[in-house]
C-alpha cells in the first residue's frame, strides 16, 4: 500500500520541485519533525519522515519556511538556503531587496518634500490672502508680524529638536560620503528630520530668501538611513560601500524631487557631493531620483503647489555675436558667483568674530523685519520663487508682463543678492539653489533687456534669463550639471549650446578665485572633509613626519585582560581605534573604541562568575562600526556572521572559585590599512580619499611603528584653513 502511494506521488509532483523539498527537509529540519502536511504516511518520528511529500512540493517546502523550530537561523537564513536549493541565483534575493529599497526611498522622500511643500505652499496663500482682505497698513503689519514669528519659529524647531538641522544639510552629507560617517551621523537622526522639516517650512513662509533642494536632500538621506531600521533592509546596510551609495542615491532624489529633473539631481549630486565615484552606484542613483521624479510629475501637475513652467521660445539660429554675448554673461555670472561666496563667508566671520554671542531669536528676527520691509512693496520680490523665474523666463517683452518694470528689475538681483547672502548664515534651515537660479535670471532678464535696447527685437530677453539662472548657479556651485537640470526645468534645447558655454566659463571663473559655496561651507563649519589637506600639511611629506610615534599611541595585546584594556581607555580617550599587536610588535589588527568600551562593560559584569576573560574574534573591516553589535551578537548565539575571516581567538583565563564566565567577544579588522614609513603623504591622502579608512598603520620591517589618523592629514576643525 505504501509503494502505491508512494508511486500516486512521484506521478502527481515534479521530480524538480519534489527533490527541492526534499532537501529543504533534510537541510533544516535535521532533527526536528516534519509536519503532518508533508509527511508520506509515516510516521513523523521515523527515519522515512523526510522521504519526498505526497501532496505537492511547493505548498512542503514553504511549510517548511515558515514553520518556527529551535534552532538560531532566522527566517531569512532559511529563505535563502530554500532559493538556493530551487536553483534561484543569490543576487536574485539581494538585487529584490536593493530594487525595492531603491523604489521606496525615491517614493517616500518626494511624498515628504511634497508635504513640507504643500505646507509652505498654504503658508503663503494665508499670509497673501489675509494682507488683501483688512486695511493696507493692517495688512502689512500682519504681513510683518507674521513673517518674524514664522522664522523665530524656524530657529526654535532647530534649536529644540536639533542644530543639526541648520543650513543647508549637503556639507554634512558631504563630509559623510567622504568617510566620516562615525563623526557626522548624528545628522541622521529622526529628530533631525523633523527639525528640518519644520525649520524649513516656517523659514521659507516666513519669507526668507533661501532655497529648499539643500534641505530636502538632507531629509532625503535622513529617509535611507532610517529605512535600513526596516527588517527587510537591514543586510544592506551591513555593507559599508552599499551604504554610501544609497546614501549617494539619496541625495539624487533630494534634488530630483525638487526639480523634476532626475538626470540633472543625479549628475549633481556626483558633482557637488563625491569627491571620487563609483560608476556602479550611478544606476542606483538614476532609479531612486526616477522614482521620486515620476511622484514630481503626478503630483506637481496639481494645482496644490507652484511648479516650474516650461519655456516657449521660437526656435532660431545663434549666430556668432549672440554666442560672444552669452559668453561674456557666463563670465560676469562667474565673476558675480565668486563674489557672492566671498560675500557669505566674509558676513558670517565678521559675526562670528564682533559678535559671537548674539542672540539667535535677535539676529533672525532682524533679518526676518529687513526682508520682510524690503520684499513687501514690490510684488516680485513677495512671489514664490518659482512664480517669479518663471516670469523672468517668458518670451514676452518687458512692457507686456505684469508683475515688473525696469525698477524691479534692476533691484531685483542686488535686493535678493544682499538678503541670500546674509540669510545663508543664520541658524535655520536654508538651501541656495533656488535662490541663485532667481538671482542669475534677474541678471539674465536685465542683461537681455539691455541688449533689445540696443539691437532692437531681434533679441528674446527671456533666453538670456534662463543662460543667467544656469551661468549663475554654476558660478556659485561650481556644477556643470546646471545646464542638464535647466534643460529638464526649460523642457527645451533651444539654448542648448548658448546654456553650455556660458556654464562652464562661469565654472572656470568662478574657480580662479575661490572654492565653491558648498566646500566653503564645510570649512566655515569646521565640518572633516577628507580632500581637503590641513594648512601644515605638504603632498611631498613623508608618512614618517606626521604619523603619531608607537610610544605615544596605545596597543593592545593578545593576552591583555579586560581590567587592563580598561586602562589603556582612560589613558587615552581620543583613540578611535586601537591596534592589536603581539610581543614584538607585529601587527595582528585594530579594534574600535565603541566596542571595547561595550565588551569591557560586560567583561565587569561577567566577573562575579569568577573569570575575567577577553577574546579578539577575525570579522571583515567592512563590516560598518554601527553594525558590530549585531555581528557578534549573532555570533555569540551561534548564527552565521556576515563575514568571518578567521577563527582565531586570543583568551587569557584567571578562575576564581573554580567558575568560569562566558567571554567577552572583540570584533578585530585583521586587514587595516598598513604603508611603510617611506610613504609621500599624498599618496595616503589618495588612499584615505578612496578607501576611507579610520586609520592607516606605519610599520617597517612588519612590526608597527606608528599610526596616521584622518585628522593628521585633513581638516576636522582643528587647524584653520586658509
Amino acid at each position: 500500500m505504501n509503494g502505491t502511494a508512494e508511486a500516486g506521488a512521484s506521478a502527481s509532483s515534479p521530480p524538480s520541485l519534489r527533490a527541492a523539498a526534499e532537501e529543504v527537509n533534510f537541510v533544516f529540519l535535521e532533527g526536528v519533525d516534519v509536519p503532518a502536511a508533508v509527511s508520506t504516511g509515516a510516521s513523523s518520528s521515523s527515519p522515512t519522515a523526510r522521504q519526498a511529500p505526497a501532496d505537492g512540493a511547493f505548498s512542503s517546502w514553504t511549510n517548511v519556511l515558515l514553520r518556527r523550530s529551535d534552532e538560531s537561523h532566522t527566517w531569512r537564513h532559511r529563505l535563502a538556503h530554500a532559493l538556493r536549493h530551487l536553483g534561484i541565483p543569490q543576487p536574485v534575493p539581494y538585487l529584490t531587496r536593493l530594487v525595492s529599497f531603491l523604489t521606496l526611498l525615491g517614493v517616500v522622500a518626494a511624498l515628504f518634500i511634497f508635504l513640507i511643500d504643500l505646507a509652505v505652499h498654504g503658508i503663503e496663500a494665508a499670509r497673501n490672502q489675509l494682507r488683501q482682505l483688512v486695511h493696507p497698513a493692517l495688512g502689512f503689519g500682519l504681513y510683518l508680524l507674521s513673517a518674524v514669528a514664522l522664522c523665530l519659529l524656524s530657529t526654535f524647531w532647530c534649536a529644540t529638536l536639533s542644530k543639526e538641522a541648520e543650513g543647508s544639510g549637503l556639507p554634512q552629507m558631504k563630509s559623510i560620503l567622504s568617510g566620516f560617517y562615525d563623526r557626522m551621523k548624528d545628522a541622521l537622526k529622526v529628530r533631525v528630520l523633523f527639525a528640518k522639516a519644520l525649520g524649513l517650512i516656517c523659514a521659507i513662509g516666513g519669507g526668507l530668501p533661501v532655497g529648499w533642494e539643500g534641505p530636502n536632500v538632507h531629509i532625503s538621506c535622513i529617509i535611507a538611513h532610517q529605512l535600513y531600521r526596516i527588517p527587510f533592509f537591514r543586510e544592506l546596510k551591513r555593507d559599508r560601500s552599499l551604504r554610501l551609495q544609497t546614501l549617494a542615491a539619496a541625495c539624487a532624489v533630494g534634488l530630483a524631487s525638487s526639480f523634476g529633473a532626475p538626470v540633472g539631481g543625479v549628475l549633481y549630486s556626483i558633482e557637488t557631493m563625491a569627491s571620487f565615484y563609483l560608476v556602479q552606484s550611478f544606476w542606483k542613483g538614476v532609479m531612486c531620483a526616477l522614482a521620486g521624479a515620476m511622484i514630481y510629475d503626478l503630483l506637481y501637475t496639481t494645482p496644490l503647489v507652484e511648479a516650474f513652467e516650461g519655456t516657449t521660445f521660437d526656435p532660431q539660429d545663434v549666430g556668432r555675436v549672440q554666442i560672444f554675448l552669452y559668453a561674456a554673461l557666463g563670465v560676469l555670472m562667474g565673476l558675480l558667483g565668486a563674489l557672492f561666496i566671498c560675500c557669505v563667508r566674509g558676513i558670517y566671520e565678521m559675526r562670528m568674530r564682533r559678535y559671537p554671542g548674539t542672540n539667535r531669536y535677535f539676529l533672525v528676527g532682524a533679518v526676518a523685519t529687513v526682508s520682510a520691509l524690503v520684499q513687501y512693496p514690490v510684488r516680485l520680490f513677495a512671489l514664490d520663487p518659482r512664480a517669479a523665474i518663471n516670469d523672468l523666463f517668458r518670451a514676452v517683452p518687458l512692457k507686456m508682463t505684469d508683475n515688473f518694470g525696469w525698477i524691479e528689475l534692476v533691484s531685483l538681483p542686488i535686493v535678493k543678492f544682499l538678503l541670500v547672502a546674509v540669510s545663508l548664515g543664520l541658524p535655520l534651515p536654508a538651501g541656495i539653489f533656488i535662490p541663485s537660479f532667481l538671482i542669475g535670471a534677474g541678471c539674465g532678464r536685465l542683461f537681455g533687456e539691455v541688449l533689445r535696447l540696443v539691437f532692437g527685437a531681434a533679441v528674446v530677453p527671456g533666453t538670456y534669463a534662463v543662460v543667467g539662472a544656469a551661468a549663475f548657479t554654476a558660478g556659485v556651485t561650481r556644477a556643470l550639471s546646471c545646464s542638464v537640470i535647466i534643460f529638464e526645468v526649460t523642457g527645451q534645447l533651444r539654448h542648448m549650446v548658448p546654456v553650455l558655454v556660458a556654464v562652464l566659463l562661469a565654472v572656470i571663473v568662478g574657480n580662479a578665485f575661490n572654492r565653491s559655496l558648498y566646500d566653503t561651507l564645510v570649512l566655515m563649519k569646521q565640518l572633516p572633509y577628507m580632500p581637503i589637506l590641513r594648512r601644515d600639511r605638504r603632498p611631498d611629506m613623508t608618512v614618517e613626519e606626521v604619523m603619531r610615534r608607537i610610544d605615544s599611541t596605545p596597543c593592545l595585546f593578545p593576552d591583555l585582560g579586560a581590567a587592563d584594556v580598561q586602562r589603556l581607555l582612560e589613558k587615552f580617550p581620543d583613540q578611535p581605534m586601537l591596534p592589536v599587536t603581539d610581543r614584538s610588535g607585529v601587527l595582528l589588527g585594530a579594534v574600535s573604541r565603541r566596542v571595547l568600551v561595550a565588551r569591557c562593560q560586560e567583561a565587569r559584569d561577567g566577573r562575579s562568575n569568577g573569570t575575567d576573560e577577553v577574546a579578539f574574534t577575525m570579522l571583515d573591516a567592512s563590516e560598518g562600526d554601527e553594525d558590530i553589535d549585531g555581528a557578534m551578537e549573532e555570533a555569540r548565539v551561534g548564527a552565521p556572521s556576515s563575514a568571518p575571516l578567521a577563527d582565531l581567538t586570543y583568551r587569557k583565563q584567571q578562575q576564581q572559585g573554580g567558575r568560569r564566565s562566558e567571554g567577552v567577544v572583540l570584533p578585530c579588522d585583521v586587514s587595516p590599512l598598513q604603508v611603510a614609513d617611506y610613504t609621500l603623504l599624498r599618496q595616503l591622502h589618495f588612499m584615505f580619499v578612496m578607501l576611507m579608512p579610520h586609520a592607516a598603520y606605519v610599520t617597517k620591517q612588519g612590526r608597527l611603528v606608528g599610526i596616521v589618523q584622518r585628522e593628521d592629514l585633513v581638516q576636522c576643525g582643528a587647524v584653520p584653513e586658509s
